[in-house]
């Protein structure tokens, strides 16, 4: 389908009646265009523009009670179930930090936003709020609940109301190679990674030594880092569940950060997805994309901290998870999380989920 076609509204309603059952995001993924594009070509049936002001949006959003929480990457899907409290607004991040909803938000990432009423196959309809970068791809979405106060909810829908032309969505720029990490570099990263004192520093390293994240992990060493064999994320998450240890699950892209806090119990495999279907918590996993485990080491002022990091094939992080060290006396639950992730074996050979280069 050329790129004239796959723009054109009715060719993209055509490709809805055709495939009624595929997600908007796969359908959009197939015809070549981002999931806003996709979204836009229903303006005037059962979407609206909006205005992405968060800044009015998250407080208002507060006032509508139970929703869901949806963020993702390429590979992970991350919902949470709660209200949006304690929003504090910032110039470059901004945090929604409630007892379930546990948010970093990056605003200008935020450029295009909609509202979608979603006819489902039992004859109600779910209704959404979902916020796009300036690709057209989504940052983060919210849906309305049976406990939702849908009187605030369309409150929202009025006060954010857009009524321009619509979107120009710009194109993807070219990723340029990496380049490689030079030896000075490599030795300022351990210098500076072995003298951290706390895990906020990281990301002020990797900017320092300009090296990646995945690139930083796989050139630090096996004292600081060591890769998991391919089996290591499921044989994780059945103990994680089975032992009731507590965590913090952080998914990610450019717009948002969304963290679970707390024990995970119910998994399930369904083909390529492993999967958390908890009550208040859904997070899906597509574990055959993923191209690198690691357990990752990172010293502090009060001890060093263990994370998973996994990684897909163009060395984007798929998931982030650390034990759960809010509150007060956290010793008993960080030593078994500890200990859980340092007995999950190692790859075995340099070939297994060799991560690209």
């Amino acid at each position: 389908m050329t790129n004239t076609i796959s723009h054109d509204a009715a060719a993209i309603k055509e490709a809805r009646r055709n495939n009624p059952k595929l997600r908007e995001r796969d359908l959009a993924s197939q015809l070549g265009i981002s999931e806003a594009q996709f979204l836009d070509a229903f303006v005037g049936d059962h979407v609206e523009r909006i205005v992405p002001d968060i800044d009015s949006f998250f407080p208002m959003l507060n006032e509508a009670g139970v929703v869901m929480a949806l963020s993702r990457n390429a590979h992970a899907v991350h919902e949470k179930t709660g209200i949006y409290e304690r929003y504090s607004s910032g110039k470059h991040a901004s945090i929604v930090l409630g007892k379930d909803i546990d948010l970093r938000i990056f605003p200008k990432h935020w450029r295009h936003a909609y509202h979608v009423t979603k006819a489902m196959d039992d004859g109600s309809s779910l209704q959404s709020f979902q916020f796009f970068d300036a690709r057209g791809d989504a940052v983060h979405k919210v849906f309305a609940r049976d406990a939702t106060d849908m009187a605030k909810w369309n409150q929202i829908r009025e006060r954010l109301q857009k009524a321009d032309t619509g979107p120009a969505f710009m194109a993807a720029s070219p990723v340029s190679p990496a380049e490689q990490p030079t030896d000075e570099a490599v030795a300022v990263l351990r210098e500076t990674w072995s003298t951290m004192e706390d895990t906020h520093q990281f990301q002020s390293m990797l900017r320092k030594t300009k090296i990646s994240r995945h690139d930083a992990i796989r050139l630090i060493g096996e004292d600081y880092a060591r890769r998991l064999s391919g089996d290591a994320a499921e044989l994780l998450f059945d103990r994680l569940a089975a032992q009731e240890v507590s965590i913090m699950a952080f998914v990610r892209n450019p717009g948002i950060l969304q963290i679970h806090s707390g024990p995970i119990r119910t998994i399930k495999q369904m083909g390529p997805w492993l999967n958390v279907l908890d009550s208040g918590f859904h997070l899906h996993l597509r574990k055959d994309h993923f191209a690198a485990i690691w357990l990752v080491r990172k010293p502090t002022s009060s001890g060093d901290i263990y994370s998973i990091e996994i990684f897909d094939e163009h060395d984007e992080q798929v998931i982030l998870i650390n034990g759960d060290r809010r509150g007060g006396d956290v010793s008993e639950a960080v030593a078994q999380w500890d200990g859980l992730v340092q007995a999950l074996p190692r790859a075995q050979a340099s070939t297994e989920m060799e991560p690209a280069q």
